[in-house]
């Protein structure tokens, strides 16, 4: 790729963008939580739905407009203007562009870390990690396959940027409506355990855990297409989760000798969550 793209690089990019192709393999299992956090943490446009539940999913992919990466996710459902789709509190993804696609493109909240999957017969194990923590571990067994089936759902993205000058932000957020398609043609239902782990810079330890329900293992390809974008109109009452979600806590960093260690504020890692299936 030159310095300054050519016609055809241009047509490429946005075609690839327009329609984004992947597959993709994702253990995930769902829980519920309390209400009282989700509508700590959901911003102004989104509204909590009458049960307090997300989802834990770690995956690998393989994508035309920013090849292969892995991901370990967490997410709440969520409403705007009562339909319902899933909100994105961490989002770790492997990689340079897909990390710098996601965030540019839609105002997603990658951040770069890593994540495996492993399988032993019926068995698989996964992690995501970011910072020397492996914030999130999934170890289920699982059944027989199952019918192969398309699945449909809305995720909501806020796109969002600060301002070059650091105060406030560079305009209104934008709400990203996405329609998500897996066509899953393998499929199947398991067991086992989730930990979760946090520290100040993903606070998953915030979470209240409070039951999961079964594993699911799926594989297929995955179609993902922009049905909406438009303003939320909230302006800068976004900024603190713009903030809390995209960025670490700027004070852990160090500049030179000057700094003051007195001021540093320590990364820890705080009490582990560990949920087992019925």
């Amino acid at each position: 790729m030159p310095f300054v793209a050519s016609p055809e690089q241009v047509a490429a990019f946005q075609a690839f963008s327009h329609r984004p192709g992947f597959s993709q393999e994702v253990i995930s299992v769902d829980f519920t939580t309390t209400p009282e956090f989700i509508t700590s943490v959901l911003p102004p446009g989104l509204q909590p739905t009458s049960t307090p539940t997300g989802t834990v999913a770690i995956s690998t992919w393989q994508s035309k407009l920013c090849g292969e990466f892995e991901c370990t996710m967490v997410s709440l459902q969520a409403l705007h203007n009562g339909v319902e789709g899933k909100y994105i509190l961490t989002l770790i993804v492997s990689g340079d562009m897909p990390v710098t696609w996601g965030r540019e493109i839609w105002g997603e909240v990658k951040k770069t870390g890593v994540s495996q999957m492993y399988r032993s017969g019926n068995r698989r194990f996964a992690y995501g990690e970011r910072k020397g923590v492996r914030l999130v571990e999934m170890n289920a067994e699982f059944g027989e396959d199952l019918e192969p089936n398309v699945e449909e759902c809305l995720g909501y993205e806020i796109k969002a940027y600060p301002s070059s000058t650091g105060i406030g932000l560079h305009d209104d957020p934008r709400l990203v409506t996405l329609k998500i398609k897996d066509h899953n043609t393998k499929r199947a239902k398991g067991k086992g355990t989730l930990v979760m782990r946090g520290t100040k810079s993903d606070p998953l330890h915030e979470i209240p855990l409070k039951t999961i329900g079964e594993f699911t293992y799926v594989s297929g390809v995955t179609e993902y297409s922009v049905i909406d974008e438009k303003p939320l109109g909230v302006g800068d009452a976004y900024l603190p989760y713009l903030i809390g979600r995209h960025y670490d806590d700027l004070r852990v960093f160090g500049i030179g000798a000057d700094f003051d260690q007195a001021e540093k504020i320590e990364e820890e890692t705080f009490a582990v969550q560990r949920l087992t299936s019925n």
